[in-house]
């Protein structure tokens, strides 16, 4: 086991040290730069040269790629990713004033999708080769490939503009620092409805899909028939029996949802103007601020490639064969 684990965290650390590398890359190719930026907004004249220039030399940008590579990299390691170009805010500061607000969105998103899902895939395995599980693969088809901003656009359409039953956008309302603690927190919760739907639908399909294939194939089993002929009660053979033996294709799905959820973050957040990480990103690339690009890249990295690892850690309990090296 301490050998599989250690070379997963190998693996992670290699995928990691790519993925910066891939940024770093791509965000400097990007037409225009921190200056330009800033010119554009302010003005040519309205910023003395020795400022822009200034500005160069503190944040590299005159170094070739390579060594501004390095000089971002030897502060990463200590936890230490500089100072945003935009505002002279540490980035650090910047992302964990941010973060909440996209952790309890990504958080109710993956609960709801978890609680409705799986039992919705479980009930379909139930009734395989009935036309309720056809008709009901059919919706989890449908249901994920609908794209998450003609969702969130046609969310608004109805609930905000048509009906006025919640929110359009933001996180809270223009009178919010008037209302008592319990209005506040319903106040909260209205704008938060459409942003979360529309991170969970897709994700709900993908749980009922995958916990109802891995069921369909766990019932057809030997145990499963043996259980049965026991006269075990369906309710216990789905859930004690089928649903505990299905449970890697499922935990398998845990290290893939968060990544999901964190990309989805970036156009929700976008669309419904919610304060968080994605928001952020989107910003900072249009502002070509690089150390704030940089340092979310690192945190989006880390939460993706710790979510794999603790998924395969918990593969590996689950199925030994995997910790004995004959599926690594």
């Amino acid at each position: 086991m301490t050998t599989y684990i250690v070379r997963r965290l190998l693996y992670a650390v290699l995928t990691f040290f790519g993925i910066t590398v891939a940024t770093f890359i791509l965000i400097h190719s990007v037409p225009g730069d921190p200056i330009s930026f800033f010119i554009g907004r302010a003005g040519l004249n309205t910023i003395p040269v020795a400022v822009l220039d200034s500005i160069r030399e503190e944040f590299h940008l005159n170094d070739p790629l390579p060594v501004q590579y390095l000089h971002w990299f030897r502060a990463a390691v200590t936890l230490d990713f500089g100072d945003s170009i935009v505002d002279r805010r540490p980035v650090r500061d910047r992302v964990l004033e941010k973060l909440p607000n996209t952790f309890i969105l990504n958080f109710i998103a993956f609960t709801l999708a978890a609680l409705f899902g799986i039992p919705i895939g479980i009930w379909s395995a139930a009734r395989s080769g009935r036309f309720a599980e056809r008709a009901s693969a059919v919706g989890f088809f449908l249901l994920y490939s609908l794209p998450s901003f003609w969702v969130a656009l046609l969310l608004m359409q109805l609930f905000s503009v048509r009906h006025d039953l919640l929110p359009l956008f933001g996180m809270s309302s223009d009178d919010y620092l008037e209302l008592s603690a319990p209005a506040r927190l319903a106040d909260r919760l209205k704008h938060m409805v459409l942003p979360v739907i529309t991170m969970a639908y897709a994700q709900l399909a993908i749980f009922a899909r995958f916990s109802k294939s891995a069921l369909t194939e766990v019932i057809r089993q030997d145990f499963i028939t043996a259980a049965r002929a026991k006269g075990a009660a369906p309710v216990a053979v789905y859930w004690h029996h089928a649903f505990r033996n299905a449970l890697i294709p499922l935990i398998t799905l845990f290290g893939l949802t968060v990544p999901y959820l964190l990309s989805g973050s970036v156009i929700v957040e976008q669309i419904f103007q919610w304060d968080g990480v994605g928001l952020l990103y989107i910003d900072s690339v249009l502002t070509r601020d690089y150390p704030t690009v940089m340092g979310l890249t690192v945190i989006t990295a880390v939460a993706t490639l710790l979510a794999s690892l603790v998924a395969d850690i918990l593969y590996a309990f689950a199925d030994p064969r995997v910790r004995l090296g004959e599926k690594a």
